[in-house]
């Protein structure tokens, strides 16, 4: 049986995921208008077609948007929408 705490550790981290994965859908748009619709599961390079100029772009715009510096192995490693926003929420967990 959960407790209420747990509950709302697991609140609390649905919550930080929702909100990475709206703040990288939010850049996309602002890179790739028609690319924000994309599924989670889709190769964001491919999917949004994405040159290199753009993917680094987009980092920086998320970067921008959350306050932090996104390394660049958690972004060669992410090729998804769900990969990125994972990645960074890693990050973000390990820096709190």
């Amino acid at each position: 049986m959960n407790s209420p705490s747990n509950n709302a550790g697991s609140e609390a981290g649905a919550d930080l995921i929702a909100s990475i994965e709206a703040t990288i859908r939010e850049a996309l748009a602002v890179i790739r208008p028609s690319a924000s619709s994309l599924g989670g599961d889709e190769d964001l390079a491919q999917a949004a077609d994405l040159d290199s100029a753009e993917v680094m772009d987009l980092i920086m715009e998320i970067e921008d948007r959350l306050d932090l510096s996104i390394p660049v192995e958690t972004t060669a490693q992410a090729r998804t929408i769900n990969e990125l926003c994972a990645g960074i929420v890693q990050l973000k967990r390990s820096v709190s």
